[in-house]
């Protein structure tokens, strides 16, 4: 399993008041089958696990927060896109590999 430690992420909010954040923090671990997102938030760790479902298509949960995500790769990309769902909070995310 690959391993990078120093993520960034792009999240996109639709609430409300969209708003779009710039973090860091992100790490990433990923394998042909399988993939592992973790960062900390305001309320603690969180961590997105999921399984290849093809192509480089990621169906990832977050149980402890209620949360439902997808993540797309492309061949040799350093970027992952992709869908997040986390109770009544939703928006899209752009992880830069690092």
């Amino acid at each position: 399993m690959q391993t990078w430690t120093k993520c960034t992420a792009d999240v996109l909010y639709y609430d409300a008041e969209p708003a779009m954040t710039n973090d860091g923090g992100y790490i990433v671990r990923l394998s042909d089958e399988a993939i592992e997102v973790s960062y900390d938030d305001d309320e603690g760790p969180v961590c997105y696990k999921g399984e290849n479902n093809g192509d480089g298509h990621f169906d990832l949960t977050a149980p402890k927060r209620k949360g439902h995500a997808s993540l797309h790769c492309f061949p040799n990309s350093h970027f992952m896109e992709g869908y997040w769902q986390e109770g009544d909070t939703r928006g899209m995310w752009r992880i830069k590999l690092a």
